[in-house]
């Protein structure tokens, strides 16, 4: 890790990302999510001959659980390194479990702390977040990786895969946004342009199914865990192609990860070594990672066989590297199309076809209507102290007017 990037990680922001993580609600949600843990004592059970007499470092080890799996399936020692308050609590559980001589817990970063072995067999964590990279503790991963695993170790899991494709959010935008267009027969339609907002300056995690995914999703990005740098995650940029598989709206894109638990040589059925999915996709069981949807700025309407390029991009935030900005650039058929003033001439202004052109002229538009309703208040505003003005003025006037009138009569 770089000067640049240790000092990112002891801003504020990383104070209260290990301080949320001293809650043992948000642990107590990990450990309820069975796809998650269940598939990492999947592995190590299934796979005891490769943590057999073996030195373990688990980073980020929260309640413990991972560590108890380790050497449950035969470590010879773990170091669970944890950096929050829950750390004491792992401790007692450890303790409480007759796994003291084989656990130890250090309480710290991984940074920061010194492990009493120059090098380990494996390392194990539960680095993913939101769309697989949010809270970047893979930095802390690679850290860990690069300083004290042996050339021939093994990471748990040992490979991710992100995935995104065009989904059609119907149900979500009328529960959560058409929903202010009538409050008990109100208008609440200024928080709808609120929520609208926000759902622009950040993605949404909610459950999707299946069936709202408008195409074939895409790898957007593949990390093999024994060689995946710090540079490689700080920004991520691909295009992909998409082509629909059914007709209808699409609001956003939506994302999930699986990550795949391999031994050494996990390609040759001989090792014996069994490997272990765990996804987060909606076409499988929930887990608390949910879905990330990335909503676009105006719904396209698109029928099966369209198609499109979008161009995603993620890049760690420079102020708090724990979150990532995530932008979305979408060039449809139609742009191509419209190209040509022949082409453009068949679309009418506004155009709410989805192509990206008409969608930036829609939006010019509701821009000039905006600033025209403001020059339009501040006309009447100017109309209305002009007429205040002038009435001022009439009365001075007409009071001078009378006080000539008097001292001629006087």
């Amino acid at each position: 890790m770089d000067d640049q990037s240790q000092k990112n990680m002891d801003k504020p922001e990383t104070d209260e990302y290990f301080k949320s993580y001293g809650d043992i609600s948000v642990h107590e949600l990990m450990l309820r999510d069975k796809p998650r843990t269940a598939a990492y004592q999947k592995f190590m059970q299934q796979n005891s001959h490769l943590l057999k007499d073996k030195i373990v470092l688990d980073v980020g080890s929260g309640t413990g659980i991972l560590s108890l799996f380790a050497a449950s399936a035969g470590a010879k020692q773990v170091f669970a390194v944890e950096a929050s308050a829950i750390a004491d609590l792992s401790q007692s559980i450890i303790k409480e479990n007759k796994m003291e001589d084989k656990v130890k817990v250090i309480k710290g970063k991984i940074e920061e702390i010194s492990l009493p072995v120059d090098k380990v067999d494996i390392i194990i964590s539960e680095w993913m977040g939101f769309y697989l990279l949010h809270e970047s503790m893979l930095d802390s991963v690679i850290f860990a990786r690069d300083k004290y695993l042996a050339n021939d170790g093994l990471m748990i899991p040992s490979d991710a895969v992100l995935y995104m494709t065009p989904v059609n959010m119907s149900s979500y935008v009328a529960e959560n946004i058409l929903f202010w267009d009538n409050i008990y027969g109100y208008n609440f339609s200024a928080v709808k342009y609120a929520v609208l907002g926000n759902k622009m300056c950040e993605p949404t995690i909610t459950c999707i199914e299946q069936l709202q995914c408008v195409a074939e999703p895409e790898i957007f990005c593949e990390l093999d865990l024994k060689t995946v740098t710090i540079t490689d995650i700080q920004n991520i940029n691909q295009t992909l192609s998409y082509t629909f598989t059914k007709p209808g709206l699409v609001h956003g894109f939506a994302s999930w990860f699986d990550v795949e638990f391999k031994g050494p040589i996990a390609a040759s059925p001989d090792q014996g070594t069994k490997i272990v999915t765990l996804s987060t996709s909606p076409a499988t069981r929930q887990t608390h990672w949910k879905q990330t949807v990335i909503f676009l700025p105006a719904s396209m309407t698109v029928d099966e066989g369209d198609q499109i390029t979008a161009n995603i991009d993620l890049s760690q935030d420079e102020d708090n590297k724990r979150h990532y900005n995530i932008s979305v650039e979408i060039i449809g058929e139609e742009d191509e199309q419209s190209s040509s003033e022949e082409d453009a001439s068949h679309h009418p202004v506004p155009c709410h076809c989805g192509a990206t052109r008409c969608m930036l002229v829609q939006a010019l538009v509701e821009k000039y209507d905006e600033e025209q309703n403001v020059l339009e208040k501040e006309a009447e505003k100017v109309d209305v102290n002009a007429e205040v003005e002038a009435a001022r003025v009439i009365d001075r006037e007409m009071t001078a007017n009378a006080d000539i009138n008097l001292n001629e009569t006087f």
